[in-house]
């Protein structure tokens, strides 16, 4: 099996296990009607370490995922594939431009990258008022950025370390 596949299947079982975590577990774990978006968080991790084209498609799952257990019915399906096929894009596009051995890093880029598909998804469906949706997402910005360190270690453990030449699959 080559090595591309190889790193596809560990992405894949990182999307799925993110994908039980948060239907198990984040929707319990609540600050003030927010609560952490941890497929979101770890396929923005998981794009850190691959090129645009990769990530969009681990955006586009990580999207397909929890549209598929949290969308309401007849809104919302699509606006949270595009939202995140978009974000996990731009970071990809980041790849040659950043600095992935730093948890710190990742903080940053998943904080960044949780306002961004928070934006896009309310601008893609603008279900509530501005001053509903407002402090919910920077409620989910702050849980994200601080669950992004474990996520970045966990999806760096599962990768291993790669070379600069690695990471264009």
């Amino acid at each position: 099996m080559s090595w591309t596949v190889w790193r596809g299947i560990k992405l894949t079982a990182a999307l799925l296990l993110a994908g039980i975590v948060q239907a198990a577990i984040a929707g319990h774990v609540q600050l003030w009607g927010a609560a952490p978006d941890v497929l979101l968080t770890v396929s923005i991790v998981c794009a850190m370490f691959c090129a645009e084209g990769s990530s969009a498609a681990v955006g586009f799952a990580a999207g397909f995922i929890h549209a598929s257990l949290a969308a309401p019915p007849g809104a919302g399906f699509g606006s949270l594939v595009v939202s995140r096929t978009l974000v996990c894009f731009g970071v990809g596009c980041l790849e040659d431009r950043l600095y992935r051995d730093s948890a710190l890093v990742a903080a940053i880029v998943v904080a960044a990258g949780t306002a961004a598909a928070e934006g896009l998804f309310f601008v893609f469906n603008p279900s509530r008022s501005v001053l509903a949706w407002a402090p919910r997402s920077l409620v989910t910005v702050c849980w994200n950025a601080l669950i992004a360190a474990p996520c970045y270690l966990g999806v760096s453990a599962l990768l291993g370390r790669h070379k600069k030449s690695d990471t264009r699959a």
